[in-house]
């Protein structure tokens, strides 16, 4: 992680959407299934959040990830990410980069994930979709229900994100991780899988 580059004030960012959303913070936190406390210590930047936590405000606040990062949508079709401006922000298990800052599509969320030696994400979660993760470095023991997988550099699994699914770094050194999230439409998870398997 360089040391230069300052992580994003999520704490803000999450407040923002919250009040956009016209709630306050004891309906947040209920309506998420988060307690109040972590989220008072959240807005006022006091703790970093999971990436599970995360998740659950953005579907809670109906918005994407991207909001956390950005407030507005930057109008173009071509969106060019410098690594050396890419901001990261701070989360429990390490860092999370948007690999596409301001590129607002529902249904592709890319990102690159640190995680740090001997995090475990907190808790088992499912999600709309399909969630696509590539080891960069190092390896992650993924768990997907009652399966596990250890994804070493080069290593990827695709799967549907309705299925509970969690990941820990068991190694003494920072794990790097491509994550891309799909999110499919109501009705769209069948085609997407039947498409895949016409081409066999």
């Amino acid at each position: 992680m360089d040391k230069k580059r300052k992580p994003i004030d999520v704490g803000n960012r999450i407040r923002f959407a919250r009040r956009s959303a016209r709630l306050s913070q004891q309906e947040l936190a209920k309506l998420s299934n988060i307690s109040i406390n972590t989220l008072s210590l959240l807005e006022r930047g006091l703790t970093s959040p999971t990436i599970a936590t995360l998740q659950k405000l953005a579907d809670t606040l109906n918005v994407e990830l991207s909001s956390f990062f950005l407030f507005s949508k930057i109008e173009q079709h071509i969106f060019f990410s410098k690594a050396n401006k890419r901001e990261p922000i701070h989360i429990t298990e390490g860092y999370f980069f948007d690999l596409n800052p301001g590129f607002i599509l529902d249904s592709f969320k890319p990102a690159e994930i640190i995680i740090n030696p001997g995090m475990i994400s907190k808790e088992m979660v499912t999600h709309n979709g399909y969630e696509f993760l590539y080891c960069l470095e190092n390896e992650l023991l993924v768990m997907i229900s009652d399966l596990s997988y250890i994804l070493e550099a080069g290593d990827s699994v695709f799967f549907n994100a309705s299925l509970p699914h969690q990941w820990q770094n068991k190694t003494n050194e920072p794990t790097k991780m491509l994550m891309v999230q799909l999110k499919s439409q109501e009705g769209e998870e069948n085609t997407l899988i039947d498409d895949a398997h016409s081409r066999d």
